[in-house]
């Protein structure tokens, strides 16, 4: 991903500099231009209102639930999750059905170790993770348990520059060379240089 923004920027002129903050920090900075990129993220309707976004690829999304050692029933679809205390990391997007969901007791927390802790401890009853969110550890402890609910829909990933940074005067030309790149097959030979799969481009 980091290859996909540093080529793009090079070809109008631009150089990137990497630093890594916390997710929740850089969503919540974007709305007022504190960063000048963001990579690979979702989208949904309150991002758009602060990003110029560029999607340079699609893939199926699994959101699952994973349920705290202490708890005794089943969730076999979303509102099972009534009554329940689910775990997020702050600022984190995972489905439209959960950010929707109103009836859920949502608890924001700032980084997956946390999730874990609260829900080994039994603080929460459930938390909600996918790929993008550090699923592997939560699948690592081994005492935790998969819900048989699992949301699943097809994902866009995208490429942003905030609104009101100072970069955004570059977007269209940005923007061009991303789709470009997505349309001459340049973002899959950049995945499969690494071995990871392409998005799909449909």
């Amino acid at each position: 991903m980091a290859e996909i923004i540093d080529i793009a920027s090079s070809r109008i002129g631009l150089d990137v500099s990497w630093i890594t903050v916390p997710w929740a920090r850089t969503i919540k900075v974007a709305e007022y231009g504190g960063v000048d990129i963001i990579p690979r993220h979702s989208m949904n309707h309150e991002r758009e209102a602060f990003l110029n976004a560029v999607v340079y690829g699609y893939q199926t999304r699994n959101v699952y639930y994973m349920m705290s050692p202490q708890l005794d029933t089943e969730i076999n679809e979303l509102s099972d999750l009534d009554g329940l205390k689910v775990g997020a990391i702050r600022g984190s997007f995972y489905s439209e059905n959960f950010a929707n969901a109103q009836h859920i007791n949502k608890l924001y927390f700032n980084n997956t170790d946390q999730i874990i802790k609260m829900l080994k401890s039994n603080r929460i009853d459930v938390a909600i993770t996918s790929s993008n969110h550090h699923e592997e550890k939560f699948r690592a402890e081994t005492d935790l348990r998969q819900a048989n609910y699992v949301d699943v829909f097809y994902n866009g990933r995208y490429i942003s520059i905030p609104i009101k940074s100072p970069m955004a005067k570059y977007w269209p030309q940005f923007k061009e060379q991303i789709e470009v790149m997505r349309a001459d097959g340049e973002v899959d030979k950049i995945f499969n240089k690494y071995s990871l799969p392409p998005p799909s481009q449909k």
